[in-house]
């Protein structure tokens, strides 16, 4: 059982269509949106530090270069992670863990956690990220995902309490025996794999079924309508309309 509601919508890296992704601006973005919850990715860097960042390359979203993992937090604190996007998101910075967690408590957001480790760092990575998780006096409610079974195992091992989800593309033959090992509440796949009989054997099984990323309102209600709990996107605010009311969200402040 998850110890919190999942929404029906949860804006993917932030709120990506309206903001530069896994930036505090985006964080707050989804919020300015109503969206309760956002889904960040999270890897390790070269000082041992947590960082909110997607891809292994540095080039596509800052103005930095080379690989992430090779690379200090203090190095890529010192980016700007927003000016891609859009000038006026100019300065924005690279966050680590600790002021993505901060900024969630101060928004009273939720947060699909991915643990997103360079090959061969899994391990690595879920100590870190668990570590930092355990130094915080107050959590936001939490959902932490992964493609790696290994990280997801680690955080099982250190902290049981918190909820799991596991990351695939297609789902796997043998989901019933990987969800039981790891003791996740949800699967998290690409719509594109799914279907309405896959939904439906999840949820009887007790399993909460979250899907990526669907900006498509038409796909987004074909989806609802199957039972799937939840949907990230890149463009949250265009779902609310047609999602399953569960529970309201308001907030506001300029992000401008």
């Amino acid at each position: 059982m998850l110890p919190f509601q999942l929404p029906s919508v949860i804006g993917h890296r932030g709120a990506a269509a309206h903001a530069p992704e896994n930036t505090l601006a985006g964080v707050r973005c989804a919020a300015n949106l109503h969206i309760p919850w956002v889904e960040v990715d999270a890897t390790l860097v070269a000082c041992g530090e947590v960082v909110i960042f997607h891809d292994t390359e540095l080039e596509r979203c800052s103005n930095g270069q080379g690989a992430v993992a090779l690379h200090t937090y203090e190095e890529l604190r010192r980016l700007d992670a927003g000016s891609w996007f859009a000038p006026k998101f100019k300065g924005e910075v690279i966050p680590n863990l600790s002021l993505l967690l901060t900024e969630l408590n101060r928004l009273g957001l939720g947060v699909n956690l991915e643990i997103k480790p360079t090959a061969g760092q899994e391990a690595q990575t879920a100590r870190h990220i668990a570590d930092v998780l355990q130094t915080h006096a107050s959590l936001p409610d939490i959902l932490v995902s992964s493609f790696s079974q290994q990280a997801l195992k680690i955080m099982q091992q250190r902290m049981p309490e918190l909820s799991r989800g596991l990351l695939t593309m297609a789902i796997p033959e043998d989901w019933r025996e990987v969800l039981s090992d790891l003791s996740c509440t949800s699967l998290h796949c690409d719509w594109r794999f799914l279907t309405q009989d896959k939904t439906q054997a999840l949820r009887q099984a007790g399993y909460k079924v979250v899907v990526y990323t669907v900006n498509d309102p038409h796909v987004a209600h074909r989806l609802f309508s199957w039972g799937v709990d939840s949907i990230i996107s890149d463009r949250p605010d265009a779902l609310l309309t047609i999602a399953p009311p569960k529970h309201a969200f308001i907030y506001s402040e300029s992000i401008e």
